[in-house]
């Protein structure tokens, strides 16, 4: 599973709604800096196919087992934004991700109120985002997942499926989940302007070639990954400019937390 860590970048932006806090007082204490440390060699095992370090990451979930008493039932609505209700079983998959993304950063996970508030920030925000992205006209086309899908079953073989279950999804919820992440992804590049271009892919590329001992897989097959790499290093980089946009779309929505 040399690329899992890719896939749960994937699948969330935990990483980058976390880390900027969400003006919440349970993650302003150095939230924005340690996650970053963590995505850049990150990337570089991507493209090396170096999996050491993404063993450890992918295992967190299983060093720290989520107890059911931390989960809520799969159709209890956990909050509503603009009268659109987020599920339990959203709640339920974003947690243990939360809950990870918190560790690997060196945070104490002990204490379970504050990974609960994390979750609903990161879920808060995540349909505040899809909101406003369909707002601005941008969607996501089914090819579009297909295409995601189809590349990450050719990469993966016949780990797909259980690497889906060790992330916490059914094929279903994976969709689901994806489809949001490239909304999100058009988002940041249409509103916010953070994009990654081709060519800083090839460069990136070039030179992690020119630095490692081992031969690379051709760019074509990695370049999804060091884009997404880069996207998320560019993402944390312009922290404050999301976490602004962040603040608005919350002042101008009306929220209630249910849990």
């Amino acid at each position: 599973m040399k690329k899992i860590i890719m896939l749960l970048m994937m699948i969330s932006l935990a990483v980058i709604t976390v880390a900027c806090g969400n003006g919440d007082d349970a993650a302003e204490e150095n939230n924005t800096e340690e996650p970053a440390t963590e995505e850049t060699p990150e990337g570089e095992d991507a493209a090396e196919g170096e999996s050491e370090e993404q063993g450890d990451v992918a295992a967190q979930p299983e060093q720290n087992p989520v107890s059911e008493d931390e989960l809520v039932e799969e159709d209890q609505a956990v909050a509503t934004i603009n009268d659109e209700e987020i599920s339990g079983s959203s709640y339920n998959r974003m947690y243990p991700l939360v809950k990870s993304t918190l560790q690997q950063s060196g945070q104490d996970v002990e204490d379970t109120e504050a990974i609960k508030d994390q979750t609903l920030n990161e879920l808060i925000t995540q349909e505040l985002i899809r909101q406003d992205a369909e707002a601005e006209g941008l969607t996501v086309d089914q090819e579009e997942i297909d295409n995601e899908i189809a590349a990450l079953e050719e990469q993966f073989g016949d780990e797909f499926a259980s690497v889906l279950e060790t992330s916490g999804f059914t094929e279903e919820t994976f969709k689901a989940q994806l489809e949001n992440d490239l909304l999100s992804n058009k988002y940041m590049e249409s509103v916010l302007g953070i994009e990654v271009t081709d060519e800083e892919v090839k460069e990136y590329y070039e030179s992690v070639a020119e630095e490692s001992e081992e031969d690379l897989p051709p760019l074509e097959e990695v370049q999804e990954e060091i884009k997404q790499t880069l996207s998320t290093q560019k993402q944390q980089e312009s922290q404050e400019e999301i976490q602004s946009k962040i603040e608005e779309l919350r002042e101008n929505a009306d929220i209630e937390e249910l849990i």
